[in-house]
């Protein structure tokens, strides 16, 4: 096994090495017979995984459809890859590591390559399902379950840094269930201190059984053994949707939430951090024929505790549609329980550079009408984003729908462009913004 020889990790094998001397030596009689044991199984361990670990690299195809000549230079978002069904050829990954492809050069042990199609991708929870076909029999890696982790875990880490393929380090698990990373929109990260770097995203997590518990998806640049992990609960469920529909069918719920902060907790007597409070319920979605109301504090849903609009939304989120659930909530100060049945909310799917000319706001953007539905408020479409506006550097993006603006509901564009101009130029103008499942609050200037 080969491990990499900065300080960091050399004095880590020192402390674990030393812990475990002094704990058999008693024991050894001068022999090295438990320690060679421990070396030969995570040796044995190191060589019986790579073989089902790739390097990606996507290229970008020029010409017609079929042509083989790929597009020149190291691509910036390779990475690496987990065989985790050789039957069939699949391999998870990291979907920033296959954004914008559909085939992708693949790498095996040894050097063999493969192109390999991208069967789908999940942003929310940046994972994604590769495909390739091989003649000769594959390796692969087997899923562990990861609602056993703990904290302080031996742990090992195979990927492909700086395009160093096959590399091997080691670490423990340092926490788990981190949310708020602003990494993804579905957090419940695995923390570890084993050596994780550019080039490692979409590579395995291994337990000391040889078990995957987590792909290896970001660290945080300006701090040093900081890694994190998708649990491999989440991966299973991610990628059986990738692969059965070429997309993850998640549950809807249809309410706005906060967090109980301490103002609020104090008010209605409950404790802080417990539970998320509703703020708004969209008509026509499951909470609203559910009866929920606004003031609603959610404190678990399914059995499930929510502590946190994250948590609730990656709850939400993992459950699937059509299935009817329990919601635990306290209303005025009163434990109810209220079944609902989620329902699935489908991205829009509008191409926007073929919708019909619009005219600039004032706000450092254009809209369009949205296309509306059952699962939606009315509003207005986002079609284009100035990247020198002030609602670029405050977020806005293409795509988002505008619901209100200063507490006035906007059901199309015409609603809007007559709310935005009456209000004059160097005045606030607040936006209320539905992105993805949950709404947010925008404030802008409008132009002189």
């Amino acid at each position: 096994m080969v491990f990499s020889k900065t300080p960091h990790c050399m004095m880590k094998l020192a402390l674990f090495f030393g812990v475990l001397l002094l704990g058999i030596l008693p024991a050894l009689s001068g022999e090295a017979g438990i320690l060679e044991q421990v070396e030969k199984e995570m040796v044995e361990l190191a060589d019986r995984v790579r073989p089902a670990v790739v390097s990606l690299s996507p290229y970008v195809f020029k010409g017609a459809v079929g042509q083989k000549e790929p597009n020149k230079g190291r691509p910036a978002n390779a990475g690496a890859g987990a065989i985790y069904d050789a039957e069939k050829g699949l391999i998870v990954t990291n979907s920033h590591v296959v954004r914008n492809v559909q085939k992708i050069k693949v790498t095996l042990k040894g050097g063999r390559e493969i192109i390999g199609e991208v069967l789908g991708a999940d942003e929310d929870t940046d994972l994604a399902v590769v495909q390739i076909s091989s003649e000769t029999p594959l390796a692969e890696v087997a899923f562990g379950d990861s609602s056993k982790v703990r904290v302080g875990q031996l742990v090992v880490a195979v990927g492909n840094p700086y395009g160093l393929n096959d590399t091997t380090t080691f670490g423990i698990i340092s926490g788990l269930k981190r949310e708020n990373v602003n990494l993804s929109r579905y957090e419940d990260f695995i923390q570890t201190d084993a050596s994780i770097n550019p080039g490692n995203s979409g590579g395995p997590l291994l337990n000391i059984k040889g078990e995957v518990i987590g792909i290896n998806t970001a660290i945080i640049n300006y701090a040093q053994s900081i890694g994190f992990s998708i649990p491999s609960n989440m991966v299973k469920h991610v990628v059986a949707q990738l692969v059965e529909h070429g997309e993850v069918h998640r549950g809807w719920l249809g309410v706005g939430i906060d967090p109980v902060s301490e103002e609020v907790a104090e008010e209605i007597k409950v404790q802080a951090g417990k539970g998320v409070i509703i703020n708004s319920v969209f008509e026509g979605d499951p909470a609203g024929r559910a009866g929920l109301k606004v003031g609603d504090i959610i404190l678990r849903i399914g059995g499930s505790e929510v502590n946190s609009p994250s948590s609730m939304i990656r709850v939400i989120g993992s459950i699937t549609p059509g299935q009817s659930i329990n919601l635990d909530i306290l209303r005025k100060g009163e434990h109810k329980v209220v079944p609902v049945k989620l329902e699935s909310r489908k991205r829009k799917t509008t191409q926007l550079a073929i919708l019909p000319p619009t005219r600039p706001s004032g706000l450092g953007f254009t809209v369009v009408n949205s296309e509306k539905d059952s699962k939606q408020p009315g509003g207005v479409l986002v079609s284009q984003v100035n990247p020198k506006s002030s609602a670029a550097s405050k977020g806005l993006q293409l795509g988002d729908l505008i619901v209100a603006v200063n507490g006035e509901t906007v059901e199309n564009q015409h609603e809007f462009d007559g709310i935005v101009n009456k209000i004059k130029g160097g005045s606030p103008a607040f936006l209320l913004v539905w992105r993805n499942d949950e709404k947010f609050h925008l404030g802008l200037v409008r132009e002189k």
